[in-house]
C-alpha cells in the first residue's frame, strides 16, 4: 500500500466516503498553500477539509485520534475556555462570537491532525508550503529587479490587490514572519540534503534569508529570521554556537549599516529611534503593553470575557496614550490575559508546554527541529503581534502544529512509544 494511503479505507465503505478520505488530504494542502497568498482560498479550501472529513465515515475515529493527541488536547481545552468566556464577556454576545471566531485556529489542529498520518503526507505538507513561499520569492523577485510592473489584481469594482516586493500578495508583517520559518527549512533541508538537493535548498535559503532580512520591512519577520538563524546554529553545532552566533549577527550587523538602502538599517535605526524617543515603533509597543497592563488588572482571574479586546481598548483614558489610538495590544498574551485573565495565560502557556515537550518524542531529525523552530516563532511573535487572533498567522502556526506533531499520538494509541 502506498504510505500515503496509511489511513486504511474498509472495502465496505462507499465511493464517496473513500474520495472523501483522500480529498480531506488534498483539501488541507491546498489550505496550506494559500494561506500566503488569498484569505479567501485558504478559508475555501479550509471548509473543504472540514466538509470531506465529516462525510468521509471516520469521524469517530478522527476525533479519537486528535483528542489522544497532546497537543491537540490542549488546544481544544483553551478554545473550550474561550467559549465559557463569552457567558461573562462584557461585551454582547454578537459581539463575542466574533471574538471566539478570532480563536479558531486552536480546534483547527484537531481537525487537521489525523490527516498526516504518514511520513509522505507530512513531506507534501512541507513541500507544499514551500513551493507556496518559492513562488512568493519568484514573484517579489522579479519585481524588485524590474522584470516586470508591480501587479494589481482588480477583484471587485471596489477592489484591487496589489502585489508589492515589500508584502507579496498580503502583508508586509505575516508575508516575512512566514518567510522567516520558509528560511529555517530551506536552511535545514540545504544542510540535511546531498548532492544536487542540497544545492536546490542552499539556492532558496539565500534568495529567502536575503528578502527577509534586507528587502522586506516586515520587522517582526526581520527578528525572527535572527532568531531561528540562530536557534539552528544551536540546533546543529551546539556549544560551537558560542563562537559562530556574534559572528553571524555582527555580520549582519555591518551590513545593515553599510548598505542604508536595506531595510534591516531602516529597522535598527526604527528601533534606536523607538527606544531614544516617543513616537517610534518601540515605544508604541511599550505604550500597548502598559495600557493592557492597566486594563488587565480589572478583572485579574478571568479577564472581560472573549470578544472584549476592542471595547476595552476604547475604554484607556485619552491621558494615557502618548503615541497611537488601537484596539488591538499587538501582543497574543496581552489580547488572552484582557479576555480571559490569569486562567487565559495559564492555557496559553500550557499549551506551548505541551508542544515543547512533545517535540522531544519527534524521531525524524528535520521535524523534531522544525517544530522547536515553530515553538519559538509564536513565542517570539506573540510579543509583538497577536499571533492567533490575526488570521492568517494563526492559520499557519495551527497548520504546522498539525503537521509537526501528528506522529505523537500514533505511537501512543498502538502502543509503540518512543524510544
Amino acid at each position: 500500500m502506498n504510505s500515503l494511503d496509511v489511513s486504511v479505507t474498509p472495502d465496505h465503505y462507499s465511493n464517496l466516503q473513500q474520495f472523501s478520505q483522500k480529498a480531506s488530504f488534498y483539501c488541507a494542502l491546498g489550505f496550506a498553500f494559500f494561506i500566503p497568498i488569498s484569505t479567501m482560498l485558504m478559508n475555501l479550501f479550509l471548509f473543504f477539509t472540514l466538509v470531506f472529513v465529516l462525510v468521509s465515515g471516520t469521524l469517530k475515529e478522527h476525533w479519537k485520534m486528535a483528542w489522544n493527541n497532546p497537543v491537540a488536547r490542549a488546544g481544544i481545552l483553551l478554545f473550550l475556555l474561550f467559549i465559557a468566556g463569552t457567558i461573562w464577556s462584557t461585551v454582547n454576545y454578537s459581539e463575542a462570537l466574533r471574538g471566539l471566531k478570532k480563536y479558531n485556529e486552536l480546534w483547527y489542529i484537531a481537525l487537521l491532525i489525523p490527516l498526516f498520518n504518514s511520513e509522505m503526507r507530512k513531506q507534501l505538507g512541507i513541500n507544499t508550503f514551500l513551493a507556496s513561499m518559492t513562488f512568493i520569492l519568484v514573484i517579489v523577485y522579479s519585481i524588485y529587479f524590474g522584470l516586470f510592473a508591480q501587479p494589481q489584481i482588480l477583484i471587485a469594482e471596489d477592489l484591487i490587490i496589489t502585489i508589492s516586493v515589500d508584502g507579496g500578495f498580503k502583508s508586509r508583517i505575516i508575508t516575512n514572519i512566514l518567510m522567516s520559518f520558509a528560511v529555517f527549512i530551506f536552511a535545514h533541508r540545504a544542510l540535511l540534503q546531498t548532492g544536487i538537493t542540497r544545492v536546490f535548498y542552499a539556492t532558496l535559503f539565500t534568495a529567502s534569508f536575503y528578502y527577509a532580512l534586507f528587502i522586506s520591512t516586515g520587522t517582526t519577520g526581520q527578528i525572527l529570521t535572527v532568531g531561528l538563524s540562530t536557534l539552528f546554529f544551536i540546533q546543529h553545532l551546539r556549544w560551537k554556537s558560542a563562537v559562530i552566533i556574534p559572528l553571524f549577527l555582527g555580520l549582519i550587523f555591518s551590513y545593515g549599516q553599510y548598505n542604508t538602502n536595506t531595510s534591516i538599517n531602516h529597522a535598527i535605526n526604527k528601533m534606536l529611534g523607538g527606544i531614544e524617543h516617543n513616537g517610534g515603533s518601540a515605544s508604541q509597543r511599550r505604550e500597548f503593553v502598559t495600557n493592557s497592563l492597566y486594563l488587565i488588572q480589572e478583572n485579574l482571574w478571568l479577564g472581560s470575557g472573549t470578544g472584549s479586546v476592542f471595547q476595552r481598548y476604547s475604554e484607556i483614558p485619552k491621558e494615557r496614550i502618548r503615541t497611537n489610538i488601537t484596539t488591538n495590544p499587538h501582543n497574543e498574551y496581552a489580547a488572552t490575559a484582557l479576555q480571559l485573565g490569569i486562567a487565559g495565560i495559564t492555557g496559553l502557556l500550557f499549551l506551548y508546554t505541551i508542544q515543547y515537550r512533545q517535540s522531544k518524542q519527534i524521531k525524524p531529525l528535520e521535524q523534531r527541529y522544525l517544530a522547536q523552530g515553530l515553538i519559538a516563532l509564536i513565542i517570539i511573535s506573540s510579543l509583538g503581534n497577536s499571533m492567533l487572533m490575526d488570521s492568517g498567522e494563526g492559520h499557519f502556526w495551527a497548520f504546522f502544529s498539525a503537521l509537526l506533531f501528528s506522529a505523537i499520538p500514533q505511537k501512543i494509541i498502538h502502543g509503540n512509544e518512543p524510544a
